[in-house]
């Protein structure tokens, strides 16, 4: 059944009932030609059926999307409101190169709320992140990061007319999305547009350096043999960019900190300081933050074939902060005190990328004043690739996002869902609600059995069966990072 028209700042649209949802897709945000900075779409007088998915960005294996016509985003009001409800806008992860926002659809999240939910296209892999400013063929760097500001914007100014609260924006995102959020927020253009922020297995090198950014870009224009003409690249077709791009990614994987060619830029411009630094200093002291990891993070990686560059990263810069000898006693700690069903090389380099430096930006946060929480998610859903590999990247995501009782399927990247088991449901439930505490009240657990992370008291949440609050730094392990980091 169709909705009536909502206005906008840039004309009505219609959406489609959906139970006791309303839901909005594909309304165009933004338009941008090939690198450059996004724009308002043209305007529109005649309501806009807003009724399917707009196209996503393009992106390996699916170049056909337009690539003007990407950026749009997804809303699920509920029906019947009283009152402006809390807004929950989610960026997608895919290690800036593949997802959308169609993967996540915000039905069950939003008439369990009662919350808005918006999920958001942005460009990806060399359309988003390629960095050509320097060399005068892009009129802006971060591309996607002025995509995802201009869908904030455009939250900001018209999400109370589909019964959001403008005041109550909390960002979200997990893995690449979850980048995205710690560089937004930290944002002066983003100031005043969001009330807290929750990031999903944020990579702990979430910024890149604006040399190396400019390294890469160099070595895309060498390989597409255009050095000499290098305004062509604007006319380069899909399949000859993205292939230029991942013959040069495998060639540098080896020289980049995080094992990845793209990710948010340390610019100058549009990100103008270290988001860390940010925390850090206490500007960010009113703005909630919720971090959240996956316990087994690194094994989907290590099981890629072949192994995720940033495997080899990772050991590399552990090898260098403390030396051979210093690696080798972490690796014999792990080994030491292994669980039964645990890997010690995945379980030290997952600490070492994703739950170390989430636990940094935690203490960061809480030090300069801030309100924060740390979490784990140790449950196994009974879905794949978890229920083969156990708690690894996403397996928090996959909970977040299931209409209880089933997973949801994920178009974009081709992963059925299906039936939920009871002890999904029960952790599913559990992080579901506390997310939408969060996004309402600011604190995941009313009732102070999760308290907030403190300098005197560092708590972690644990979900899993059952759930359980535990101090952070206990054992071994914790005992000799604090030693070789001293």
């Amino acid at each position: 059944m169709l909705t009536n028209a909502v206005p906008t700042t840039l004309g009505p649209v219609i959406g489609a009932g959906q139970g006791h949802v309303r839901a909005f897709k594909g309304v165009p945000f933004a338009m941008a030609r090939r690198f450059a900075k996004a724009t308002p779409p043209l305007a529109w007088t005649g309501p806009r059926r807003c009724t399917d998915y707009g196209p996503y960005a393009p992106q390996p294996g699916q170049l056909d999307q337009p690539e003007e016509s990407c950026l749009s985003l997804n809303i699920w009001t509920p029906v019947g409101a009283d009152r402006p409800l809390p807004v929950l806008f989610f960026i997608h992860g895919g290690a800036f190169v593949t997802g959308g926002g169609a993967d996540y659809d915000g039905t069950f999240l939003a008439a369990r709320g009662p919350a808005v939910i918006v999920t958001i296209n942005y460009r990806l892999g060399p359309l988003g992140f390629l960095q050509l400013h320097r060399h005068g063929l892009s009129e802006a760097s971060n591309l996607a990061i002025s995509d995802a500001l201009a869908a904030l914007d455009w939250v900001h100014a018209n999400i109370a007319n589909f019964g959001g609260d403008p005041d109550k924006v909390t960002l979200s995102g997990q893995s690449a999305g979850a980048s995205m959020v710690i560089a937004l927020a930290t944002l002066p253009q983003a100031k005043g547009k969001f009330a807290r922020a929750l990031a999903l297995s944020a990579p702990g090198r979430n910024i890149m350096s604006a040399d190396h950014a400019d390294h890469i870009a160099r070595r895309v224009l060498a390989e597409l043999e255009i050095e000499q003409d290098q305004g062509a690249i604007v006319s380069v077709p899909l399949p000859k960019l993205f292939a230029a791009v991942e013959r040069v990614g495998r060639r540098i994987a080896d020289e980049t900190e995080a094992g990845t060619v793209f990710g948010p830029v340390l610019d100058g411009a549009v990100i103008p300081r270290e988001p860390r630094d940010v925390f850090a200093d206490g500007t960010l002291r009113d703005v909630e933050l919720w971090l959240g990891s996956c316990r087994d993070e690194m094994v989907m990686f290590l099981k890629s074939t072949p192994p995720a560059a940033m495997i080899r990263a990772t050991e590399r810069n552990l090898r260098v902060a403390f030396g051979d000898a210093g690696w080798e006693r972490l690796l014999a700690c792990y080994r030491g005190s292994v669980r039964p069903d645990e890997d010690p090389y995945e379980a030290l380099l997952s600490d070492a990328f994703w739950h170390r430096p989430m636990a940094d930006l935690a203490r960061s946060h809480a030090e300069a004043g801030g309100a924060v929480w740390l979490s784990r998610f140790d449950h196994r859903p009974a879905l794949e690739p978890f229920l083969s590999q156990g708690p690894t990247h996403g397996a928090d995501n996959a909970c977040l996002w299931a209409h209880l009782p089933d997973f949801i399927d994920r178009p974009i990247l081709k992963r059925k869902g299906g039936p939920m088991t009871p002890a999904d449901i029960d952790v599913a439930a559990r992080f579901q609600t506390s997310l939408l505490r969060f996004v309402t009240s600011g604190m995941p657990d009313v009732a102070q059995a999760w308290p907030r992370f403190e300098p005197h008291k560092e708590s972690l949440a644990i979900f899993g069966q059952p759930f359980q609050v535990v101090p952070l730094n206990e054992g071994a392990r914790s005992r000799l990072w604090a030693e070789l980091s001293a």
